[in-house]
């Protein structure tokens, strides 16, 4: 049964220099949150264009930091330091008087701030159970226990191996990315784009400065296209939404869209978006909506890079390369050629939108909660390997070695044609999110037993209910047959699992112990 009592505070900004993708997708990790019983409160501070009223019109507590009064010139680290609008120790220290003053010791503090590193996170560890990072950058350290980076970018694996602790579980890549309920529930819903460019979505965010939207704006009122409609989105606190409306004046095939609480359906009516490189790719991943972007910051450069890369985008530039000419000359060409289904299905293929759902998983699990157990699947071949190659999972292994996608693919596929003598289990949440695989293999001594966590899980004393629900399940498809497993001596953790079910040991001389038990 999960926790009812979890509390949780967030710590993040919003303003017109950071924008507002920090606070929105905490907002909607927090709605998650809310629905699994936890209670959260935010720690925001007053800049020009937070979004402390829009927190508690969701319904949460938020507790404000004072605007900054004077201009602030922050010591040289971070690199974002200047967005936190008062010295570290500053923020930390009026952070920490609000915690204090809190009934119960909050279990996680969630923090989402480029301008915070190990030595804020340090300061306020001990008022709080766990930290959870959700970060972008990989430019500072961290002081954590979780830490989310939802970005695909070529050494996303090991760019934090010197930046967290030994002990810090990451959470890498878009099957992360924080997105709305509704991109999940239209994944499967939306069609690829193929042929004509019928409809195109324009949208920078809430922070867009530099006025970009004007710009592809003019670039598609310059192509005199009537027959393709234009969504244009735009914040209400814009200081160009009056220009941007006189911009659209006169233009009935294109409509201006003011501070929408989705980009959703927009998103499933178009053909083609224009925007940033920021936190909507994700979005528009999850709907298989191809996209011309932009960087807007130093940050998303390597993101739209490894987008652009691997044929998810068209990045044209930075915002100071872009005008109207150059948005022209891409669209003109776009538009010319059509779209090819296979680039909105690979956009589709690379997100699913359930990104909050398995860091919610990870937040709130505990070893009471329920686990579900099902056949493994041809589908789950990825991450089996992911799992696989874990270096954890390798060092308890007695074949250290990482292993191939060839080999696994041939194991793996070989595993699933032969029922009769493999039982391979994936054990989920209630919500289907996979927390570990038990495998039982048939030889001449009975069924051997294979089994391991998602490394998110681990050290949170799950291994002994997974093993006990896949016992279950093997047990009610074939009884009073021989289990067993071998365990690396020095493996404690899984010899504390064998121990607690009842297994019996037995050593056989070398550096396995064998625990065996007849179900």
């Amino acid at each position: 049964m999960i926790c009812l009592t979890q509390i949780l505070v967030f710590r993040t900004d919003a303003s017109h220099t950071i924008g507002t993708g920090h606070v929105m997708r905490c907002l909607t990790l927090a709605d998650a949150l809310v629905r699994k019983g936890t209670s959260i409160s935010f720690v925001c501070r007053e800049h020009e264009g937070h979004l402390c009223d829009l927190i508690e019109e969701r319904g949460f507590v938020v507790h404000r930091l004072p605007s900054p009064t004077d201009p602030f010139v922050p010591e040289g680290t971070p690199a974002h330091a200047p967005w936190l609008g008062a010295p570290w120790q500053e923020d930390a220290g009026q952070t920490c008087a609000i915690i204090q003053d809190f009934d119960s010791k909050p279990d996680w503090l969630v923090v989402d701030h480029y301008a915070i590193d190990y030595r804020w996170e340090h300061t306020l560890r001990p008022l709080v159970g766990r930290i959870f990072i959700i970060d972008d950058l990989a430019d500072r350290n961290h002081d954590c226990d979780l830490l989310l980076d939802q970005n695909l970018i070529a050494d996303m694996h090991t760019r934090y191996s010197q930046r967290v602790p030994e002990d810090c579980s990451l959470l890498l890549g878009p099957e992360y990315a924080l997105l709305q309920p509704i991109y999940a529930e239209l994944h499967d819903r939306i069609p690829p784009r193929e042929g004509p460019i019928r409809r195109i979505l324009i949208s920078f965010g809430g922070a867009d400065s530099d006025n970009l939207t004007g710009r592809a704006l003019a670039a598609i009122i310059s192509l005199n296209r009537p027959d393709i409609e234009v969504d244009v989105v735009v914040s209400n606190g814009s200081p160009y939404a009056s220009e941007l409306r006189n911009q659209v004046g006169g233009q009935p095939n294109i409509h201006l869209h003011e501070t929408l609480p989705t980009l959703a359906p927009l998103m499933a009516k178009a053909d083609l978006a224009i925007g940033a490189a920021g936190t909507t790719s994700w979005e528009r991943l999850c709907l298989g909506l191809p996209a011309i972007v932009v960087t807007l910051a130093e940050n998303q450069r390597p993101i739209a890079y490894g987008l652009h890369q691997e044929g998810l985008v068209r990045w044209i530039g930075h915002k100071d390369d872009m005008s109207k000419e150059s948005i022209w000359v891409v669209l003109t060409d776009l538009i010319k050629e059509g779209m090819n289904e296979s680039w909105s299905l690979r956009c589709h293929q690379t997100v699913d939108g359930r990104g909050v759902d398995r860091s919610c998983a990870v937040l709130t699990l505990t070893p009471e909660t329920p686990l579900h157990v099902r056949h493994a699947r041809l589908y789950d071949e990825a991450l089996i390997l992911v799992w696989a190659n874990d270096p954890e999972t390798r060092r308890n292994s007695f074949t250290s070695n990482s292993i191939s996608a060839v080999t696994h693919r041939e194991w793996f596929r070989n595993r699933l044609r032969n029922p009769d003598t493999c039982r391979f289990y994936i054990l989920e949440t209630e919500d289907g999110i996979p927390v570990g695989q038990v495998r039982f293999d048939k030889n001449d001594q009975g069924w051997e037993i294979d089994y391991s966590l998602a490394p998110h899980f681990r050290g949170k004393s799950f291994g002994r209910p997974l093993l006990e629900t896949a016992l279950y399940k093997v047990h009610s498809e074939q009884q009073d047959v021989l289990v067993f497993g071998r365990v690396k001596e020095q493996n404690l953790p899984s010899k504390k699992v064998f121990e607690s079910l009842g297994f019996e040991s037995e050593r056989n001389g070398g550096e396995a112990v064998v625990y065996k038990r007849v179900l």
